[in-house]
């Protein structure tokens, strides 16, 4: 970590360091293809001998920008990332998620990992920033360092709440509405191709035809009843593949560990 990070202690300058260097070790490897197999720690020592300087001087330019920024920041923060949340499940297609209960073209429960929902929420983030003055003057790397952070601190929170509210997101251009049932750590999947399945984050998303209209305790107690029943004959060839998303499956797989 830099000298800057340590002294002045912001979150998302400390995350800017990281995605700075990560940006630095690919760079590295793309000029010395050679050492891709080399021992990481060596590796990355040779990383910062070569771009310590190219990183130092970013840091130092964006930290007093992202401190000036930051008061607004966390005030906006929250919302931002509900509108990229929003945006990300209007934008997807219901054949990109596992279809557990249902079929095309109306399935009655979806399924997707948990990092891939919050990654490409994450990218999401640093497009609604740009669109406020106060934010025009960080550069991409500052942009995304704070989306890394809101993520970071809020996704989960924010996909319990709306989970809890039983709140409505709409998917693909159809208007299917979906709402959040359950968050399942370390769920068995099949991933991709593989005949043995893995362990890693789900989220889960039922249908709203499947919920009662209103708001009554009566009605939620029918569907968390439905919820249960569902998974008692929950099916155990479930499988997520990542097409529509753009992910390989070699990146679903580093989730897998972090599961």
């Amino acid at each position: 970590m830099g000298t800057l990070s340590i002294l002045f202690g912001n979150p998302a300058v400390r995350k800017l360091e990281e995605l700075l260097w990560e940006t630095a070790r690919k760079r590295y490897l793309g000029e010395h293809p050679l050492e891709r197999t080399q021992d990481s720690r060596v590796l990355m020592r040779k990383v910062k001998t070569a771009y310590k300087d190219v990183v130092a001087a970013a840091v130092q330019e964006e930290d007093p920008k992202i401190r000036a920024a930051w008061a607004e920041f966390k005030k906006v923060m929250t919302e931002e990332l509900k509108t990229a949340l929003s945006t990300t499940l209007s934008m997807s297609s219901l054949d990109w998620y596992s279809i557990e209960a249902g079929q095309l073209p109306a399935p009655q429960v979806i399924a997707v990992p948990y990092e891939l929902l919050k990654r490409i929420t994450a990218d999401l983030v640093p497009q609604l920033l740009r669109k406020k003055i106060e934010f025009e003057g960080l550069d991409d790397a500052a942009l995304e360092a704070l989306a890394g952070y809101a993520v970071d601190e809020r996704f989960k929170d924010l996909l319990e709440e709306a989970r809890r509210n039983y709140e409505l997101f709409r998917i693909g251009t159809g208007g299917a509405q979906f709402t959040i049932a359950q968050i399942i750590k370390r769920d068995a999947y099949f991933l991709g191709e593989d005949r043995h399945h893995s362990l890693i984050d789900i989220v889960l998303l039922v249908s709203t035809e499947n919920v009662p209209s209103g708001d009554t305790a009566s009605e939620r107690l029918a569907f968390r009843k439905w919820l249960e029943e569902y998974f008692k004959n929950r099916t155990n060839d479930r499988r997520f593949t990542g097409d529509g998303w753009e992910f390989e499956t070699e990146e679903l797989k580093s989730w897998v560990a972090q599961s």
